[in-house]
Formats: structure tokens, C-alpha cells, sequence
């Protein structure tokens, strides 16, 4: 069929007109061993075989005394013996221009009985005949006749195809319709792009979820769902601690729980759910499981059911409570990818929780993928719209520069409150699996410094990564590695915790002549520096000292050999103090937090604490802290 048309197809049929000249008709048999009074029928219906006359015209002839014989006569014999019979047979006359077309017939015309007088006896039937009585009857079976037809289902041309039905404002322009017979309704959509688009949830045939199943034996991290749909966790984006972009709502398919009430009710996003198939407090409330970290589980027999079950008062107020409101709230038409899809889930709002959260998950499928070839064809990020395709987003310039996709195209979105979202095959790259780094072996050092000498040569850093290969740069240019570069950060251009004396500590310090070979950079804010300025920032590094933030992400930028110091007044180590990725890096960190009660005599690198959200550090302090950085 031609999907650019109505979606109706024609089928020609062959005419019910019977050509004079087809073999099936050219030897009607006819009688010729005898004649009598039906000879005139058999010489009539054989002229009619040779004469063009239409079978129309000639059903007008009566046929009905005819016996035709199983023998057939040659042509020239029939002519001659039926030319003698016709001067002795009388004909009848007619005035009908059909007469002038046909042979004479035997059978008397209706005028030719009853003339004259005998016509008295046509006009007294016709008067009987139209009798009320009859009359009645007539019309009692002409209604009869009526409602039959109009309550008997009617037959459909053979020539059209009507397993398609059409709707009038389908579109086809853009792509194919599609129908396909699913029980009591129609499914009905258009395909653009291996992109279903549905105008409604009930114009969707039901469908049935699969998975979770790893998509690779050897390494975990991965997921692979079938016939699923996402949500957006709205209420997520303004938590009053950690805001967060990562949280999902995944639409598991299933009847299994359809008459659960609170089946589409998410758990609360209160604890860490490292495994799908883990037991959650939350369960107990919402009587299902809760799925994973990053990808909250929701159940429903359609996305119809699942529209209307969390408009349930009940379920919407329980939604609010856990702080799980969900986005599409009022499902009128679903996007259905039928391309394997990648869901690419990371916290936009931190950096450094991005780079743990996703990469060091991600990091060996990468380097395994771009290897060989990657399992899904698209990818789809509702964290950041449009991440691999144009975003400036930091951590989507990482994953843009070191061809973390290669070409998996970046599906577009629409943010409403009516569209869901669904996917024939769905990847999942568990949020926060190796935020630790506790899965040994998952990321290894040569994977890790392939991924940083590759940003390395695409970002154009000036400094070698490793030290070895630094030496030998400047062996080569006659200079020697002497001198200590040192960038700080107060974080005093933001509302959280910064360092409010930071740059009159350093004034001080640079007076001392033990700091004569040390140059101090202060970054005022790196809000204000492009992806590839904070990245050549960190990499002319030596030491980086700064309060803690997303912006010690950069630090993957940074050399072989560098030190790290974190200061604050929390306790609470930052993820790039983790010893294991410092052991990735080949660096250090080192951690100052608030001074102790016992520390009188100020030899204790620690921080003056006015609040949680201010401090400040003695000269004392940090001369501790530098020195520690210079003798590493």
C-alpha cells in the first residue's frame, strides 16, 4: 500500500461484460439433429454467439425453452440449412428498437392476445390487482424489505482493502500511518523516524515490560528495559538539600498489580536503592517494589491506567509526600522509540556528582563500545536538553570532547505536562553504581588515563599528564621543572560556604621568603570561566586549594602528581578525596576542616568556623597547609 495516500487500496476486478469473442461463449452448443417448435430459439441463441450483442441485451430474449444438444454443427452447414427454414418460418413484428437488433421470436407479444376486447380483462387485473387490501400488504413488505437492509451488516467491495480503516485527519505527510487490529479498539499512529507519536494513551495496544537484564555478563552498572516509559521527578529539581536532576520514574508494564491502588506511586527517594531487586522500607506503603537508585519503579496495565491512577487523590497526595511528583501529570499523547535508547541521567546542578554518579560507571562500556560498536543507536537526556547535541553544560562538554556517544544521535524533547515518553529497548546506566569506586577492577588506570589523555589532546592542554612525559618536555627545552603554581578558591561569589579572609592569608604568605618560588592564582569565579578555561586552570596546576564544591570536578584535568586540599569547616570528605581515585590520578588530597577545641598552639592545618557557611584560617594554619602541599 501506498502510505502516502488514504490509506484505502483498490483492487481493480475484471468487467462482468463477456466479450463476443471469448472462446467460453463461441461454442454454445445448439440443437441441429431435429427441429421443431424450439428451432427458431436454438437458430436465434447461435446467431446471438456470432453478433456482437451484449449479454445486457440479450438476457432480454427468452432463453428458457431452449435444449441444447451435447453435439455441435460445422458453421457452413448450420448457415445453409437454417436459410432455407427461415422462408418458411412467419415472423412477428415489433416495434421495439430492440426488434431491429434480434431475430424474429415465436413467443407473441403481450397486444397480440389481448386486443380489443380482450384488453377489458388487462385493465379489471390491474384494478384488482391495486386492491386497498393489496395495496397494504405491498406496502407492509416494502417497510419490512427497508429495515432488513438497513440492520443487515453490509458486505465490503472485494476490491478494497478495508483491514486499514483511515481516519479523516491522519496525518501521512510526514511519515506512515499505521492500524492493526488489537481486539475491541484500533492502534493507530505515525511513524517518523522510528518514533511512534500517538495522539492519545488508548490509541496504544497494551504492552508488556521486560527486564531489568545486564547488558553486558562481565560488567555491571547496565541495564537493559523493555517496553517502558519514563517520568520526571519535579519535585526532585527543589529539594531543600542536594536539588537533583537525576531521579526517574520508570512505567513498568504489568497486570501483576492491577489491583493495587497505589501501584503508580513511587517510593520516596529516602534510601539507597543499589539493587532492583532489593527490599525497601517504602514497600510497605506502596505494597510494590521500588526499582534502583536514579530509576524509581512505578506499575500500571497501560499508560492510560497509569495517567488515571496517579490523578487519584490518594495517590497524588502520596506522590507529594514522598516528594515523587511526577511529570507528564495528564498523559494526552505518547512518543513510543522504537530505536534502542540510552538514558543519559546525571545532576546537572553538581558537577563532581555527575562525573562519579554517571562516568565512573559509564567509563568501561565507553571504552568497550567504541571499540567494537554501541548496542543503541539514540540517546535521550532529560537532565540537560539536548547534552550531546549543543549543550555548554560542563559535563556535557566532557562527555561531547571525549566522544563518550560517537554518532548515537540525541533524541529531542518536548518539556510538557501531557507527553509521555516510552521505549521499545531502554539502557540504563545506573545513577551512583561505582560512586565509590567500591566495584574493583570496574574502572582500571589505563582505562581512566586513556579517558584523561584523550580530553587532554582535545582540550589542548599545555602540561603533559604524566610526570615522566613532563620531564622529558622540558629535557628537551633546556628548562628545569622548578616553581610551584598553586590555584585557590574562596567561593565568596556564591551563597554557601566560603572563605571570607582567604586573599589577606595569602597577602601575608607571599612576604614570607619560604614562598619565594610559589605563585598563588586566585579564581574569583568559576562561573565565569568557559569549560576549557577551567580545565587549562587546573592543569597549570600544581596545587589546588578550594572550598568544596562541583568545581573540584576539574580536577580530572589536572596532572599526574598533583595535590588536592579541600577546606571547609564540615568533616565530610568530597568524592575526589576518595583514596581510590586519587589513586587513578596518581595525586593527593588532603582534607582541613574545623579546628579542634585542644588546638592552642596552632599546629593543626584547620579552619575558624563563624558558622556552617563561614570561616576563616589563621597565617599559622596556613602555613601548615602549604607547606604539607609543597613537601608532596
Amino acid at each position: 500500500m501506498d502510505n502516502n495516500n488514504s490509506g484505502v487500496a483498490i483492487r481493480r476486478t475484471s468487467s462482468s461484460i463477456i466479450s463476443p469473442t471469448n472462446s467460453t461463449t463461441s461454442n454454445i452448443p445448439v440443437e441441429d439433429d431435429e427441429y421443431g417448435e424450439d428451432f427458431d430459439l436454438s437458430i436465434s441463441s447461435h446467431k446471438r454467439k456470432q453478433s456482437g450483442i451484449p449479454l445486457e441485451v440479450a438476457e432480454g430474449m427468452s432463453r428458457a425453452s431452449m435444449e441444447p444438444s451435447l453435439e455441435q454443427i460445422a458453421d457452413d452447414e448450420e448457415e445453409g440449412f437454417i436459410s432455407e427454414r427461415r422462408q418458411s418460418l412467419p415472423r412477428i413484428q415489433s416495434s421495439s428498437r430492440l426488434s431491429a437488433l434480434r431475430p424474429a421470436s415465436p413467443i407473441p407479444e403481450f397486444d397480440e392476445i389481448f386486443d380489443g376486447e380482450n384488453r377489458r380483462f388487462r385493465y379489471a387485473s390491474s384494478i384488482k390487482f391495486l386492491s386497498t387490501r393489496n395495496i397494504l400488504i405491498l406496502a407492509f413488505i416494502t417497510v419490512l424489505a427497508i429495515v432488513i437492509t438497513i440492520h443487515t451488516p453490509s458486505q465490503p467491495d472485494p476490491g478494497v482493502d478495508v483491514s486499514r480503516p483511515v481516519e479523516a485527519d491522519a496525518p501521512t505527510e510526514d511519515g506512515e500511518s499505521h492500524f492493526e487490529d488489537v481486539g475491541p479498539g484500533l492502534e493507530f499512529y505515525t511513524e517518523v523516524d522510528h518514533v511512534r507519536y500517538y495522539k492519545s494513551p488508548d490509541k496504544m495496544k497494551e504492552m508488556k515490560s521486560e527486564g531489568p537484564t545486564p547488558a553486558d555478563r562481565e560488567l555491571g552498572g547496565m541495564h537493559v528495559f523493555k517496553n517502558v516509559c519514563l517520568t520526571n521527578n519535579i519535585d526532585a529539581m527543589s529539594y531543600e538539600n542536594d536539588p537533583t536532576t537525576s531521579l526517574r520514574g520508570l512505567i513498568y508494564f504489568t497486570r501483576d498489580q492491577e489491583h493495587n491502588s497505589q501501584r503508580c506511586v513511587p517510593c520516596s527517594n529516602s534510601e539507597n536503592m543499589d539493587r532492583w531487586d532489593g527490599t525497601y522500607e517504602d514497600e510497605k506503603v506502596v505494597k510494590h517494589k521500588c526499582g534502583m537508585n536514579g530509576l524509581h519503579t512505578m506499575y500500571a496495565t497501560s499508560a492510560g491506567d497509569w495517567s488515571n491512577c496517579i490523578l487519584e487523590d490518594e495517590n497524588t497526595q502520596l506522590m507529594k509526600k514522598f516528594g515523587q511528583t511526577q511529570s507528564p501529570t495528564n498523559v494526552t499523547s505518547v512518543h513510543f522509540f522504537q530505536a534502542p535508547t540510552f538514558l543519559l541521567q546525571f545532576n546537572a546542578f553538581d558537577m563532581e556528582s555527575a562525573l562519579f554518579d554517571m562516568l565512573m560507571t559509564y567509563l568501561p562500556f565507553w571504552k568497550k563500545y567504541e571499540l567494537n560498536e554501541f548496542p543503541f543507536t539514540s540517546l535521550i537526556s532529560h537532565s540537560v536538553k539536548g547534552c550531546i547535541s549543543h549543550s555548554h553544560h560542563p559535563f556535557c562538554e566532557l562527555l561531547h570532547q571525549m566522544a563518550a556517544f560517537w554518532e548515537v544521535q540525541d533524541l529531542s524533547w518536548e518539556s510538557n505536562e501531557n507527553t509521555l515518553y516510552c521505549y521499545k529497548t531502554l539502557y540504563y546506566n545506573q545513577v551512583g553504581y561505582n560512586r565509590n569506586l567500591e566495584h574493583e577492577g570496574h574502572v582500571t588506570k589505563e582505562v581512566f588515563g586513556g579517558l584523561r589523555e584523550n580530553l587532554f589532546n582535545r582540550f589542548g592542554l599545555p602540561r603533559r599528564r604524566t610526570i615522566e612525559a613532563r620531564e622529558k618536555d622540558a629535557a628537551i627545552q633546556g628548562q628545569d621543572l622548578l616553581g610551584t603554581k598553586i590555584i585557590l578558591y574562596d567561593k565568596t561569589s556564591r551563597d554557601e560556604t566560603h572563605w571570607t579572609d582567604m586573599e589577606a592569608v595569602i597577602t601575608e604568605a607571599k612576604s614570607l621568603d619560604k614562598y619565594k618560588d610559589v605563585t598563588f592564582v586566585v579564581v574569583k569565579d568559576f562561573d565565569d570561566l568557559s569549560v576549557a578555561h577551567q580545565a587549562r586552570t587546573f592543569n597549570e596546576a600544581d596545587a589546588v586549594v578550594m572550598v568544596h564544591g562541583q568545581h573540584m570536578a576539574n580536577a580530572i584535568y589536572a596532572v599526574d602528581g598533583t595535590s588536592f586540599v579541600g577546606v571547609g569547616c564540615s568533616g565530610t570528605v568530597p568524592l575526589i578525596g576518595n583514596p581510590r581515585f586519587m589513586e587513578l590520578m596518581d595525586s593527593s588530597y588532603k582534607h582541613v576542616s574545623k579546628c579542634k577545641e585542644d588546638n592552642e598552639d596552632e599546629t593543626e592545618a584547620c579552619t575558624v568556623c563563624q558558622d556552617d557557611d563561614h570561616f576563616t584560617m589563621t597565617l599559622l594554619a596556613f602555613e601548615k597547609m602549604i607547606d604539607d602541599v609543597m613537601a608532596k
